[in-house]
């Protein structure tokens, strides 16, 4: 996305970020940034290297990254001071966004991940001389949750400031981008700066070769990082198998296995539900309850396997003459329920004279010979045949058993 086109609050935060971290890279140079300008160079090429560099941690189907380049800036805090380390985390945030992507970075975002880092550093330095980390004479047991804090402090500052960007430039949540998207990193800077402290320590009192001790707690933390994402991969794919099977289970519940649809303990409640609804917005809703017609001669004479194919075909036949927000269900052997909203007596009427001759028109020859199915239907309307679920099917089932016609002619009865 182009500067132009975020929007203006989240414009006018990255442009005060980015010229924070200008100012403070300008006020370094008198407190001494280029001092020692060969080290500062080595630190500099070091933070470019490493801030490129990042270790892919995969697990069975997730991956994450490890990046050292929190390390060298914070050892870089420790040698060179605050004025110098802000040069060195300018050039690692420029590297972090120039090297080893997939996609070019925008420049304002470059700029702004510099700034970030340097307005980050700052906070970094003054918290690591309030708490005496940056005396590493001192007894371990002061310099260790002094150097705890400070990393604590660095991530912070420069996740939230990310965060905050992202959200205003997209809307969402800040608090969650910063816990889905940034969270995850907090042992890296945990881990850079305990790694930079013992790195240090070490070859001020055994030379330059006790900088071993540094890569020590990196694999560590790589191997952790494994290990953990490989528990993380095995115990989604057992809630997913789980919520499957759940899924998978309440389907059936609600599913008459015969014919596919609805059975009666799912009618009850979206009934009840159309009513509720219905009551609110003050309108009518149709109940239709369909029987077989001579059913039980099916079964006695043909068998129960022709006889669930009746109800079959009678299902799909029924269910092909709802509108789209219609529900058929069986609500028990031969008798299925059809919820209509928004449906009137008149309409109900007719919808029920049609869906009886389509059952016959596409029933023939299923029952005896050549001779169709029918189903009678009875009709009941909310509210004026009653507000209930039990009270609408005992009044359409009255009328339906009143009129029933003969096996071969379809009956409608409505109230």
């Amino acid at each position: 996305m182009r500067f132009r086109d975020l929007p203006t609050v989240g414009r006018a935060y990255i442009t005060a970020v980015m010229l924070g971290g200008g100012a403070l890279a300008i006020a370094s140079i008198p407190l001494g940034a280029f001092n020692r300008p060969l080290l500062l160079l080595s630190f500099m090429a070091a933070s470019v290297l490493l801030n490129t560099i990042k270790l892919t941690i995969s697990g069975d189907a997730s991956s994450s990254t490890l990046s050292i380049g929190s390390a060298v800036n914070f050892f870089s805090l420790l040698v060179l001071g605050p004025a110098a380390t802000t040069w060195t985390m300018l050039a690692g945030g420029w590297a972090q966004c120039t090297f080893n992507r997939k996609t070019p970075t925008p420049w304002y975002q470059t700029l702004f991940s510099m700034g970030a880092l340097v307005v980050s550093m700052q906070a970094t330095a003054l918290t690591l001389a309030v708490t005496g980390g940056s005396d590493l004479t001192a007894p371990a047991d002061l310099v260790m949750p002094a150097v705890v804090v400070t990393a604590l402090v660095y991530f912070v500052a420069n996740s939230v400031l990310i965060a905050v960007a992202l959200g205003l430039t997209s809307g969402r949540s800040i608090v969650k981008i910063w816990d889905q998207e940034f969270l995850w990193g907090l042992p890296n800077y945990f881990i850079g700066a305990l790694g930079a402290t013992v790195a240090l320590q070490g070859i001020e009192r055994y030379g330059i070769t006790s900088v071993a001790l540094f890569f020590t707690p990196l694999a560590l933390t790589y191997r952790l990082y494994q290990v953990y994402l490989s528990r993380v991969d095995r115990m989604a794919e057992a809630n997913q198998a789980l919520h499957s099977l759940y899924e998978r289970a309440q389907a059936d519940s609600l599913t008459d296995q015969l014919t596919g649809l609805p059975n009666r303990r799912f009618l009850t409640s979206h009934v009840a539900s159309e009513l509720a609804r219905a009551r609110r917005e003050g309108l009518e809703v149709a109940l239709l309850l369909a029987d077989v017609d001579a059913f039980k001669s099916i079964n006695d004479v043909l068998g129960h396997q022709q006889g669930d194919r009746a109800l079959c075909a009678v299902a799909a036949s029924l269910r092909q003459g709802l509108r789209p927000y219609d529900v058929c269900g069986r609500f028990g052997g031969d008798e299925f329920i059809l919820m209509l909203p928004h449906c009137d007596a008149a309409f109900a009427a007719k919808r029920a004279h049609e869906l009886s001759a389509a059952v016959a028109a596409s029933t023939r020859g299923l029952a005896q010979g050549e001779r169709p199915l029918s189903i009678s239907v009875g009709v009941a309307v909310f509210p004026e045949d009653g507000v209930t679920f039990d009270a609408l099917v005992a009044a359409a089932d009255a009328r339906m058993y009143a009129e029933k016609g003969r096996f071969s002619s379809p009956r409608l009865a409505v109230g």
